[in-house]
């Protein structure tokens, strides 16, 4: 370490690393300090100063750190580093930590070149698709009939045999929905994660799309969220970090 860092208690707040060359002019980090950029051997740490004696870790801190790394996102490819990774070290530490990670760090923005990531999420508008339950599956039509007049509160056993069926009935729909969203948008996307979501999502997705896709995907999107409104949202976000396809990269 460092003299003047030992001293001083100041050390570096990582944000990732991007290839060399990549412009961080204008770019402010944590406690609004400017963003400073360490290259080394075609490599380069995305790195602002940081006081050591107040770790991160308050929502504004989170809040600084996806800034920046949403920012170089919109224009380049990005590692991007864990929330509260920081070094005590100096800026000649620092381009050892590339030296020393270096080939982990280009094989993962090889494979992400001329990428993004795109988080699309669907979310069933609850009502709407209570209401095509009933009216599609027989099974479930004849419960709610059944249980329909029951007094509040009182529990009976076709209030249970309802639960059941309608969760039984959600599932395959909300599978047949997700089939039918994936084959709009798998063709052009180069990879996708699937994650788990909630009771009323039809498909929560990572998508890793080449930038000049962007526009007819997002077109696509578009269409389908005005075919589809009643029954669902759907939501497009980014392009962000691909956060989901670093295939279990960890930092440092």
């Amino acid at each position: 370490m460092a003299e003047s860092a030992v001293l001083s208690d100041v050390g570096y707040y990582f944000y990732g690393v991007v290839p060399a060359g990549t412009d961080v002019a204008g770019l402010r980090g944590l406690d609004d300090v400017e963003v400073e950029s360490v290259e080394h051997d075609g490599l380069a740490a995305v790195v602002s100063a940081l006081t050591l004696a107040r770790p991160p870790g308050r929502s504004q801190e989170l809040v600084a750190h996806a800034r920046v790394v949403d920012a170089l996102a919109q224009v380049t490819e990005i590692v991007p580093a864990q929330f509260g990774s920081a070094l005590d070290h100096d800026v000649t530490e620092v381009a050892g930590f590339l030296d020393d990670e270096g080939d982990r760090f280009r094989a993962v923005l090889e494979r992400l070149w001329g990428k993004v990531q795109l988080n699309l999420r669907a979310t069933y508008e609850s009502d709407q698709v209570l209401t095509e339950l009933v009216q599609q599956d027989p099974g479930v039509a004849e419960l709610r009939r059944r249980t329909r007049d029951l007094p509040a509160g009182v529990p009976h056993p076709d209030l249970v045999r309802l639960g059941e069926a309608v969760s039984r009935a959600l599932t395959r729909k909300r599978t047949e929905d997700a089939e039918t969203l994936l084959d709009i948008v798998l063709p052009r996307v180069s990879d996708h994660v699937v994650r788990q979501g909630g009771e009323y999502d039809v498909l929560d997705a990572a998508l890793l799309v080449e930038r000049p896709a962007l526009p007819e995907l997002e077109h696509e999107l578009e269409g389908l969220a005005e075919v589809v409104h009643e029954r669902m949202k759907v939501r497009l976000v980014g392009p962000i970090a691909a956060y989901d396809f670093m295939e279990g990269m960890t930092w440092g």
